[in-house]
């Protein structure tokens, strides 16, 4: 039970085969039944070592004390804390970068994706250890959604395709949390976003860095506890309108030359249909000129997006060359850490 402030983490302990990281904020009323569920499904089912770590991003309900009761009497579980509320993507940097496990699944505290999803997960990076990303979608073929809302649905399914068009085609789920990671993988990807956002800024940045995917259908459900003898429907934190927001605004700005190159094609086809029309007019003797006009202007509008397009190209070409570097700084600190850690170890025990 450790409790965790800053940023500034490392791996304590030895190495095992698999960690489950849950982040939680304000889940007081199921967060005890969920926790004791989950330890007794990865007790029954996984049969390598494995931890599960729950990160508390800043509660101020009593879901931490519910954690650390637990923790108390199961050596299997870790709570991390920190005292202010920094966002599911902080959330999960924080497990991430404190777990042991070579493969890491992040996921829901409650298993709404499912009661297996922990070892589908596990056993899709076994069965293809080319990948480094596994990603549980409900858009694929035998996924889907269980007691959800139709709204949230259909925004979910509509924002995905949106962030397909925009950003990146590796999954057909992009916002999702549930995921396997290699661990050395997600490590090595400088990520900073705080929010939700995280997870688009994984599958951009993986994607960047060649990294393989692989997807497993999965069924979303909302469930129902019982907490004090009442049922409580566990709902969505998150504020749909934000999210569409930020969500829209990070997939159209990750790749811009995908629209700018888009729009400025259809810019092109758009004015040859004026220069014809115009044509066809002048020969007609009727007034062509404003026909003319609107096609020369249109063409300049698409030669300007297209330029506009090569230089947000090579801005991102520059951006990756500076992930690239973030990278192998962040590396160079781990190795140093390792270092550091294992002297420590060897004085210790001399």
């Amino acid at each position: 039970m450790q409790h965790i402030e800053g940023d500034t983490l490392s791996q304590v302990g030895e190495e095992l085969e698999i960690s489950v990281i849950c982040p939680f904020y304000n889940e007081e009323q199921i967060i005890g039944a969920a926790i004791r569920a989950l330890l007794q499904r990865l007790h029954e089912r996984l049969h390598v070592s494995w931890e599960l770590i729950v990160v508390n991003d800043g509660s101020r309900d009593g879901s931490l004390q519910v954690a650390r009761d637990i923790a108390r009497t199961e050596p299997k579980l870790r709570v991390l804390s920190y005292p202010h509320n920094r966002g599911r993507g902080h959330a999960l940097r924080t497990g991430i970068h404190q777990a042991r496990g070579r493969i890491l699944v992040t996921t829901e505290i409650d298993l709404s994706w499912g009661e297996d999803i922990v070892e589908r997960l596990y056993q899709a990076m076994l069965d293809n250890p080319d990948v480094d990303i596994t990603v549980a979608s409900p858009h694929m073929p035998g996924g889907g959604y269980k007691n959800v809302p139709a709204k949230r649905v259909w925004i979910s399914k509509f924002g995905n395709h949106v962030i397909r068009a925009c950003m990146s085609s590796a999954t057909t789920m992009n916002t999702g949390m549930t995921r396997a990671y290699k661990r050395d993988a997600i490590l090595a990807l400088p990520l900073e976003e705080n929010k939700k956002e995280f997870h688009l800024e994984v599958i951009l940045k993986a994607e960047a860095f060649g990294y393989r995917f692989h997807e497993i259908p999965a069924i979303l459900e909302w469930k129902d506890y019982k907490h004090q003898g009442q049922r409580v429907t566990r709902k969505s934190s998150s504020k749909i309108k934000r999210l569409v927001v930020t969500h829209t605004l990070f997939s159209l700005l990750a790749k811009p030359t995908r629209w700018l190159w888009l729009l400025s094609t259809l810019c092109v086809v758009l004015s040859a249909g004026f220069l014809g029309a115009g044509v066809i007019r002048f020969f007609m003797n009727l007034v062509s000129v404003y026909m003319l006009i609107v096609s020369l202007a249109l063409l300049m509008i698409a030669i300007l997006l297209f330029a506009y397009g090569v230089i947000t190209q090579q801005g991102n070409t520059i951006q990756k060359e500076l992930w690239t570097l973030r990278r192998e700084l962040a590396s160079l600190r781990q190795r140093e850490q390792q270092r550091n850690a294992k002297a420590k170890e060897l004085t210790h025990n001399s």
